[in-house]
């Protein structure tokens, strides 16, 4: 007697089996619905005729064998959804007043299921490993559906913040540009007229501490003259006064304006520019500003084609 099951269960397995549209082979097997939903499916022979059922329903099976030809599944699995709706290793569903709840606490009840589960039990056999698939894709489905909601209700405030910025822009970039060019040209000559200023002031100042400096010359010359003269007069007398020297100014401040608005003055900017890269990039090679940075820029051209000197291409399988 031949095993009728021989494609159903070589396919299980693993091995090649050839598939023909129109030959129907007894076994267990799944399909998905038009919502996405697999539904089990059985095969059998029954009073000589091959009959189907898929899911609670009675199919012909030559309407439903291409479809689920290629997704054999174990009898058990099978027959666990059959009974249950539900296969080994589903994800328990969102809720079924899910509608009712907020989105936001609805993807917290759930996130928390799933990482208490996965805490539990781990993915470590066949049915955990499917069970874990099914909570991620539907965390995935939550977050689409939360991202989706956050674009919608963002939208509305975004389409209105360019419109602002796009009526007031150009005026801003206007006013910003030629206030620019009129601070540039305020720079120029204030820079010239606080450098003339300054020359200005010290020269006066070199003039007055020249002739402060000539004036006590002159007195402590005729102090000796006198000692030299007189002594005994030069000592009883009292000292003579010496001309005060002339205390350095402060320095020029040039200002501007005032009339209206505030006034306008030279303000002292420090900027740090670096004139060797090399040493720059050297010093700071360990910061972690600079990895990421690096990491990023790497990853840009590497993607590119580009062959960056010290980066490894690495290649592996994640859970998609």
């Amino acid at each position: 007697m031949s095993d009728e099951y021989k494609f159903w269960r070589d396919a299980l397995a693993g091995k090649p089996v050839t598939i023909t549209e129109a030959e129907p082979q007894p076994g267990y097997y799944k399909l998905r619905n038009k919502a996405g939903t697999w539904l089990p499916v059985a095969i059998w022979r029954k009073d000589g005729e091959l009959v189907a059922r898929v899911g609670n329903e009675a199919r012909d099976p030559a309407d439903v064998w291409t479809w689920c030809a290629k997704t054999p599944v174990s009898k058990d699995d099978a027959k666990a959804a059959f009974e249950t709706g539900r296969w080994p290793g589903d994800a328990p569903d969102v809720g079924h007043n899910s509608e009712d709840v907020a989105l936001a606490d609805l993807i917290r009840d759930y996130a928390e299921r799933a990482l208490a589960w996965l805490q539990k039990s781990g993915v470590k056999d066949t049915q955990t490993k499917d069970m874990a698939a099914n909570y991620r894709a539907k965390l995935l489905e939550l977050k689409k559906q939360a991202d989706a909601e956050r674009e919608a209700e963002k939208r509305p405030h975004l389409e209105a913040s360019r419109a602002v910025d796009a009526k007031f822009k150009p005026l801003v970039e206007e006013a910003d540009s030629a206030a620019n060019q009129l601070r540039d040209a305020l720079t120029r000559y204030m820079r010239e007229e606080e450098a003339r200023l300054e020359a200005e002031r010290r020269a006066k100042w070199e003039q007055e501490r020249a002739a402060a400096e000539a004036a006590r010359r002159e007195v402590e010359a005729q102090r000796a003259k006198q000692m030299a003269e007189n002594p005994i007069a030069a000592l009883t007398e009292p000292e003579p006064d010496l001309p005060l020297m002339p205390a350095e100014p402060e320095p020029v401040k040039v200002q501007a304006g005032g009339q209206r608005g505030r006034k306008t003055g030279l303000r002292t900017v420090t900027r740090y520019v670096v004139n060797d890269h090399a040493a720059a990039l050297a010093f700071f090679a360990n910061s972690e500003d600079v990895k990421e940075l690096i990491q990023k820029l790497a990853e840009r051209a590497s993607k590119a084609g580009v062959t960056v000197p010290g980066v490894e291409t690495v290649v592996e399988k994640v859970a998609a």
